[in-house]
């Protein structure tokens, strides 16, 4: 009869703290690539369990795999490649506190997850104003059934500094991080980190000229969001995208409030220009709506709070996004 596992001793040695140092990407036949710089990260490995009929939770080895953090980095080569980040086909690697150098060995403090398990899905969060960043929350969801085998590759996956890409290769994703002669992966380019903040909003019919400057505007929310399908081991599989704007024209001058009846239920393209230039252009690819809002006293303004809503496929967000 076997024995229970015998733990490492206790030890305050043994605390470790809860930070992601890095995340990578692999591809199939591809070394491992710098998600550039995060934060916030979550991950946790969770087994399955149900009860027996004394009410007892047993588990049936295996276990729901989640894991979250916001990758920082939101110029137009992170935005471009979103489609591909989040297409299912990649492997993922997180480094924790305690990660070693990578020396062709099972190596403590990394977290592997391959694309056979796990999917992931992004959304591009825009809220606020410059004093806020753009930034885009990564999703990860999957199953694992755990062995002894699997357990190490999750936990202690054998990793070599010629697994991760270096100066003069060219990945896939070789463009989101800084490399150096060493083969580390790449670090982050924290040029990449940009602004919230809108500075010109634009309407106009569907293929006609013509636009009309909404402006000045405050409030402003802003998502582009991969909307997942999950498999039969719960992988997320996205492949459409939900696009959420809203934002209040401060302006309320009578004559405009007569044309709002006129604005709604139209082919629409909307524009939106924000303060590093980067450019989202929505060619009849959303709605518009229109509430007119006065309330409280003096010290605050009237406003007109446009919302728009629509769903494309995650590949044509490519075509959405622009660099002015």
């Amino acid at each position: 009869m076997s024995t229970f596992p015998a733990v490492t001793a206790a030890s305050p040695a043994n605390i470790r703290a809860a930070a992601f140092l890095g995340l990578y990407i692999r591809q199939s036949v591809g070394k491992w690539q710098t998600l550039g710089s995060i934060a916030d990260g979550i991950l946790n490995y969770e087994g399955f369990e149900s009860d027996d009929s004394l009410g007892r939770n047993r588990g049936n080895g295996a276990g729901n795999f989640t894991a979250k953090c916001q990758m920082k980095q939101t110029s137009l080569v992170e935005l471009e490649l979103l489609d591909s980040i989040c297409s299912g086909l990649n492997d993922f690697l997180f480094k924790l506190s305690e990660g070693v150098t990578p020396a062709g060995a099972a190596s403590v403090g990394w977290v592997q997850v391959n694309a056979a398990s796990v999917g992931v899905k992004a959304n591009l969060v825009c809220d606020g104003t410059p004093e806020q960043d753009r930034y885009i929350e990564l999703e990860w969801q999957g199953s694992i059934v755990m062995s002894d085998t699997t357990q190490v590759a999750l936990f202690k996956p054998t990793l070599a500094a010629a697994d991760f890409e270096a100066t003069g290769t060219g990945g896939t994703y070789h463009a989101i991080g800084i490399y150096t002669d060493a083969t580390d992966g790449g670090n982050p380019d924290n040029t990449h980190l940009k602004p919230c903040g809108v500075q010109y909003v634009y309407l106009a019919d569907d293929d006609e000229a013509g636009d009309q400057a909404i402006l000045p505007i405050q409030n402003v929310k802003m998502n582009y969001e991969m909307l997942a399908a999950t498999d039969g081991i719960r992988r997320f599989l996205p492949n459409s995208m939900a696009i959420n704007i809203e934002y209040d024209w401060m302006a309320s001058d009578n004559a405009d409030l007569l044309l709002l009846n006129t604005m709604v239920n139209r082919r629409v393209n909307v524009t939106i220009v924000m303060v590093d230039n980067i450019q989202f252009l929505l060619s009849n690819q959303v709605g518009i709506k229109t509430n007119f809002e006065v309330s409280g006293d003096m010290d605050k303004n009237r406003v007109v709070r446009f919302t728009h809503r629509g769903r494309v496929l995650q590949s044509s967000f490519d075509g959405i996004v622009s660099q002015l």
